[in-house]
């Protein structure tokens, strides 16, 4: 894809439902980021929030960080209930926006996170850049959790060429967006973020990952246990049996997905039993066989 000499103009944008109180611990986070290393001119920010509660829990907090943000604030409510449907007007608030930085709504970024982002496409001329979201524990975990890193992003050396990306932590080529593929996939209900970005690599999109731009990501103690993870294995499993149905139809994903699933719920039963006495690993296996049950849940339309 053409490289673009320096970012103009970039949208922040925020999907948002029902935490007013981390939203603004985000926009004052937004508020601290340090742009002075960032070589050339200095691009023009704009943070987008698309409020997804119909009555407008966002608004109240965006009202007050515009008499403090230093820089511009556009809200807008998207009452259709359902992650895809927030981002995408997030998406069109952000209007002629040369770049879109994705972050969630539970995190905030390190000072030099957005010039991270910024540097590091300058340097590759990637159309998209991820970083790693890390977790902040609201409750001290079990100690196989923090072991096993069950809620961490792997890291890597910056510059490593990536297959995908998540909106967690994310800078976009806004042009990158054509007319064929503008919007997340609206019929799914998780997955459509690593499903637009992979959709985007195959287009030939370059994605590298950039190690020190970090967000933090608040974890409440209902998401930092065993039932958590499993349920969210699953739900994984599902939604790439979902995303294969709507790319290749039904009855080549179930030809997929079927003995993939299998395999996952027998491999991760064998070494559930092998690590018995072992949590990391033991929950590692499950995670593999939950995955398994939803590849196959999802061959039945299960979400």
């Amino acid at each position: 894809m053409d490289g673009c000499e320096k970012p103009q103009r970039v949208a922040i944008c925020i999907a948002s439902y029902r935490r007013p109180e981390r939203l603004h611990a985000l926009l004052g986070a937004l508020e601290a980021q340090r742009m002075g290393g960032l070589e050339g001119e200095r691009p023009e920010l704009v943070v987008v929030v698309a409020d997804n509660d119909a009555e407008q829990s966002a608004r109240p907090v965006c009202e007050d960080a515009r008499r403090w943000l230093s820089f511009p604030l556009r809200y807008g409510v998207e009452p259709r209930r359902g992650i895809p449907f927030a981002r995408n007007a997030a998406l069109r608030l952000a209007g002629d926006a040369d770049w879109i930085a994705f972050i969630d709504d539970d995190e905030t970024p390190e000072p030099d996170w957005l010039a991270t982002l910024l540097r590091v496409q300058r340097e590759t001329d990637a159309d998209v850049v991820t970083g790693p979201v890390l977790p902040r524990f609201e409750v001290e975990p079990a100690a196989w959790i923090l072991e096993g890193r069950f809620l961490s992003a792997p890291r890597r050396p910056t510059g490593t060429r990536m297959g995908r990306a998540f909106t967690g932590n994310t800078l976009l080529r806004a042009r990158t967006l054509d007319a064929e593929f503008v919007h997340f996939d609206e019929r799914l209900e998780i997955g459509e973020d690593a499903e637009l970005f992979a959709r985007l690599a195959s287009r030939g999109a370059r994605i590298v990952w950039a190690d020190e731009a970090i967000a933090w990501e608040s974890v409440p103690a209902e998401r930092a246990n065993a039932g958590w993870l499993l349920r969210r294995s699953v739900r994984t499993g599902a939604a790439r049996t979902r995303i294969a149905r709507l790319r290749d139809g039904a009855l080549r994903a179930g030809a997929q997905a079927l003995p993939h699933g299998a395999w996952c719920i027998a491999k991760g039963l064998a070494l559930a039993a092998i690590h018995a006495r072992a949590g990391g690993r033991r929950m590692r296996a499950f995670e593999l066989a939950g995955y398994g049950v939803g590849r196959i849940a999802g061959v039945a339309g299960v979400r």
